[in-house]
């Protein structure tokens, strides 16, 4: 075991004997629901209290543990988390995350953990591990009412088991929801955006046989941070489909170009760090195509990596690298432009900050994959509002783009934000006891990400809810890792906001 000298050992036992260990990808999260009911049940015997697991139809789990001696008359509180796991790598091998432990390792100073080269999975895995310790814990200090723990499947790619949910038939009785998803110690959570993904796809003919004047070459742009599309969309970094858009539609203007194939991320709320593509052009004009390539990798280099007056670069280890290619199958110079004009046409980052919330991103677009097979290619938006209204006029704008280039557009299913409850009782309790542990003061936010509270609070009407969690930096990415001492002093909080709930009046 890497981090059995971290405390509390119980919280780290489980996250990396458990949830570590586990593979636990979006939508393959058979094993760890397994893994987790054996837990409980081994759990339970060895108290000898009798603490259930309820599977739904959709795989997700609700653990109910009863209360401890002479808090039985304490209201049921619902602690919430999900199972599945965001899974990059940015190992040149690969990794296998349906068959291999995540490679936890952990800093010399023991101030952060990490994974060695992949995601580390604390987005939501920490927030599981803490709840599951309650179960585990035998000091006195581990005083609760009753316990609802709901764990959902699939929230990274589309909150399909919040979704599923159905309170009744699980027998939920908690009116006041500790949602554990989220990463900066020291805020408080009462809001998140609303978001709904777009599907734009041409299937078109491809020209097979070159002929002898054709130059092909592939481009790779690798190297970038990338990062959660919600947590970090407001940061300068760079998308990776960005820049093949923009390097591409370029020479597609100047020269003309057969695009070969176009690959670029593979996670709907990733910012893509990678991408590769392909594309043919006239032998007479692929040395002006090439000036053109190296004129604008010149800009963007300038722009991302600029060191000047001692800056810090946007994206320092941004690399764009082109060679001469074998002939494959393209797109005609006409259908190309098509192509490379849409996706230089659609916005990334930010596309309106909250007029009333300071620094808050209100909308925004992730353009998250592209995506050649054969002769069919496919462009995959995620979008966001905390405005259920501008969510809908945004897609509505990707729906007029498709039709002025010839795509088949789908828009999937969007989910409803969290309206912030600045008042409710519930936070200011919750506000209290943190700040009592912390020392200092607790900042209330709203977030452009999106959580399941919103599809949770909309399921069960009078749920009161809030969002805490301990520090997990670039979620999502192989760079992801979480500050080890917010554990310790999260684990705390959790046990003291348990121990008051008797103190909170309705």
């Amino acid at each position: 075991m890497v981090l059995e000298k971290l405390e509390p050992s119980i919280v780290w036992r489980i996250f990396e004997n458990l949830l570590a260990s586990t593979p636990r990808e979006s939508k393959k999260e058979a094993k760890i629901r397994v893994a987790i009911k054996k837990w409980v049940a081994d759990q339970s015997k060895a108290a000898t209290i009798p603490y259930a697991v309820v599977e739904d139809a959709a795989g997700n789990l609700l653990v109910r543990v009863p209360a401890t001696h002479g808090m039985e008359s304490c209201p049921p509180i619902l602690l919430q988390g999900h199972l599945d796991m965001v899974c990059e790598t940015n190992r040149a091998g690969g990794f296998d995350f349906q068959n291999t432990p995540i490679p936890v390792r952990m800093d010399k100073n023991a101030e952060w953990v990490s994974a060695d080269g992949t995601t580390l999975g604390a987005d939501n895995g920490i927030g599981v591990a803490l709840s599951l310790a309650l179960l585990a814990d035998r000091g006195k200090d581990n005083v609760h009412g009753p316990l609802e723990i709901l764990y959902t499947v699939d929230e990274e790619t589309g909150l399909t088991g919040a979704f599923a949910l159905d309170p009744k038939s699980f027998g939920i009785r908690s009116r006041m929801m500790l949602n554990l998803d989220s990463e900066k110690m020291g805020y408080i959570t009462i809001g998140s955006a609303g978001g709904g993904d777009i599907e734009l796809t041409k299937e078109l003919s491809q020209t097979k046989r070159p002929g002898k004047d054709k130059q092909f070459i592939r481009l790779n742009v690798s190297g970038l941070q990338g990062g959660h599309s919600g947590v970090d969309i407001h940061l300068p970094r760079a998308s990776a489909n960005k820049i093949v858009a923009r390097l591409l539609s370029l020479v597609s203007r100047e020269v003309g170009l057969g695009l070969c194939y176009w690959n670029g991320g593979t996670k709907h709320n990733a910012i893509t760090r990678e991408a590769e593509a392909k594309f043919a052009v006239s032998g007479e004009k692929a040395v002006q195509a090439e000036q053109l390539l190296t004129s604008e990798k010149a800009a963007l280099f300038a722009y991302y990596k600029n060191t000047a007056g001692n800056a810090s670069p946007l994206e320092p280890n941004l690399k764009i690298e082109w060679a001469k290619s074998d002939s494959a199958p393209f797109f005609s110079v006409e259908d190309s432009s098509r192509i490379l004009s849409t996706a230089n046409a659609i916005p990334h980052g930010p596309i309106r900050f909250s007029p009333d919330v300071p620094g808050l991103v209100e909308t925004s677009c992730n353009f998250a994959i592209a995506k050649t097979e054969g002769p069919k290619i496919m462009f995959h938006l995620s979008t966001r509002s905390s405005v259920d209204a501008e969510l809908e006029a945004l897609r509505s704008s990707f729906v007029d783009l498709a039709k002025l280039g010839g795509w088949s557009i789908t828009k999937l299913p969007a989910y409803p934000g969290w309206k912030p409850e600045p008042m409710s009782k519930f936070l200011q309790f919750v506000k209290s006891h943190y700040e009592s542990v912390l020392q200092r003061e607790v900042m209330i936010e709203a977030i452009h990400a999106g959580l399941e509270c919103g599809i949770i609070g909309a399921r069960i009407p009078g749920m009161q809810m809030v969002s805490i969690g301990p520090t997990v930096q670039n979620a999502h990415s192989p760079e992801e890792r979480l500050h080890v001492p917010d554990v310790a002093i999260f684990y705390r909080l959790l046990k003291e906001l348990l121990t008051a709930l008797p103190d909170l009046k309705a």
